[in-house]
């Protein structure tokens, strides 16, 4: 039976989450802001949750209602039959995603969406289930967007971003859904040689060699959501994963290489791709950008540093001008930047043919795509 569902997803990730959807035979009925719409079946939640790249969860949607005032957010949600979802012993958190001014504490609203619950259960069982903060056996995501509120439970349980392979963590890190993103969005094909400069904790690199290979980014990953769930059919899950898992390619050709000039930082790469299993796949260097020397037609995709700190502005600009002078001297080199700075795209000193909106979590960032003349 077909049911609503839908995918969040950052700022900038529209299309290429809708790609993702339907190749996979899924399509997007309606693209909101944060999500993108669809109908469909266990098996479309299980593909889902199973082989997107870019989103962060996957929602089954409960209900869907239009507020009038804050009072009303305690009855919407109690009037879901949670006793179809969980029982007393079950264990549950809430994320709420509020885009509103109909609440005047968003705090106070989780606990009122929380209370809600409880109360119901209670009523219906005798019994009240427990909020768990790690591990819970239901996730119930509720989304509040001026004053409609979408009520679901979470098939992805911890975000999607969170892959599973990442032992080590750079500062500047990206998340994965985000990396995955930029390599998807510039399009980079197998067989292409791929380098980051600026490669922190080789989360873009991981990204582009688990695409080039067809590996699923659920592959690192034991534990979502939907295990919870009364309805959820292991066997077809299982049946699923092993198909995604047998679709995977080898990594003979593969050209994917990255470089720091923070020896740190190219340790924790390291173990982030020996986890990963892409030891000996993917190259690593401890080198400034200045000395980067790459083959013509390379792709450079990377997260180049910013200055955060008055101090620190004179050296990342001229980081940013070595960084241009380096690719200009890779004949036909496509490079893809995201900027978390305003001043990158002047410092860089090229003119970009595409640039897009793609946040960085909370930081408002520009994709820049420069070609590189041969």
């Amino acid at each position: 039976m077909s049911e609503r569902l839908y995918a969040t997803l950052g700022v900038g990730m529209e299309r290429v989450v809708s790609r993702e959807l339907k190749a996979l035979g899924i399509d997007v009925s309606r693209i909101e802001p944060g999500r993108a719409r669809f109908e469909g079946t266990l098996d479309d939640i299980y593909r889902a949750i199973i082989h997107l790249r870019c989103a962060s969860r996957v929602v089954r949607e409960l209900h869907f209602v239009e507020l009038v005032s804050e009072d009303d957010l305690y009855d919407a949600v109690r009037g879901v039959d949670w006793t179809r979802w969980m029982t007393a012993d079950t264990t549950f958190r809430v994320h709420f995603n509020v885009h509103s001014s109909l609440l005047r504490n968003t705090r106070f609203g989780l606990y009122r969406i929380k209370d809600a619950i409880c109360d119901q259960v209670r009523d219906k069982t005798g019994g009240r289930p427990s909020v768990a903060q790690q591990s819970p056996q239901v996730y119930v995501t509720c989304y509040l967007e001026n004053r409609r509120l979408s009520i679901g439970l979470d098939a992805a349980g911890e975000p999607l971003h969170m892959r599973g392979y990442r032992v080590a963590q750079h500062e500047t890190s990206l998340r994965e859904h985000l990396a995955a993103a930029m390599v998807l969005q510039s399009g980079w094909e197998r067989g292409v040689p791929l380098h980051d400069p600026f490669c922190g904790s080789a989360t873009i690199l991981t990204e582009a060699a688990m695409i080039a290979t067809r590996t699923p980014p659920s592959h690192y990953r034991a534990q979502f959501g939907c295990m919870g769930w009364p309805d959820f059919d292991k066997a077809r899950f299982e049946q699923l994963r092993q198909e995604a898992e047998a679709a995977v390619l080898g990594v003979e050709g593969l050209q994917v290489t990255g470089a720091d000039r923070d020896a740190k930082a190219v340790e924790l790469a390291r173990q982030n791709v020996r986890s990963a299993g892409f030891e000996g796949v993917i190259g690593l260097e401890v080198r400034d950008v200045a000395q980067m020397r790459l083959p013509a037609g390379s792709f450079i995709v990377t997260n180049p540093p910013y200055g955060v700190r008055q101090g620190e502005r004179r050296d990342v600009e001229a980081t940013w001008q070595s960084f241009r002078q380096a690719a200009m001297s890779c004949p036909g080199a496509h490079v893809t930047a995201i900027a978390a700075d305003e001043g990158f795209e002047k410092g860089f000193g090229l003119r970009p043919f595409k640039r897009n909106r793609m946040n960085n979590g909370p930081i408002r960032c520009v994709l820049a795509q420069y070609a590189i003349r041969s």
